[in-house]
């Protein structure tokens, strides 16, 4: 299994959809506008944001492609909470 090593801006949200292990999701939206939800593992920094819900947060993860359930999980390695000021910039990122 491949896995990329990648900073992910987003709200900390209930997982919408099942995802075995993973309890809450990152929510993110692209430059162009189309909203991304990654399941959160439940392990590391991840069991942290289990309690965040609706924090805003940067997050240095690692993306884990789950062919079986049809989507990206990730684990988190580290995370910044971020004021609510930045909200503003949240999405506003240079595409890579």
């Amino acid at each position: 299994m491949s896995e990329s090593q990648v900073t992910i801006k987003g709200s900390i949200v209930p997982l919408s959809f099942n995802a075995s292990k993973c309890k809450v999701a990152l929510r993110t939206i692209s430059a162009n506008g189309e909203e991304a939800e990654y399941p959160i593992l439940s392990k590391g920094a991840g069991i942290d944001l289990i309690d965040m819900m609706s924090n805003f947060v940067s997050a240095n993860c690692i993306l884990q492609p789950c062919e079986e359930e049809d989507c990206t999980k990730v684990h988190i390695r580290s995370y910044t909470i971020l004021d609510e000021l930045d909200e503003n910039d949240l999405f506003a990122q240079p595409a890579e």
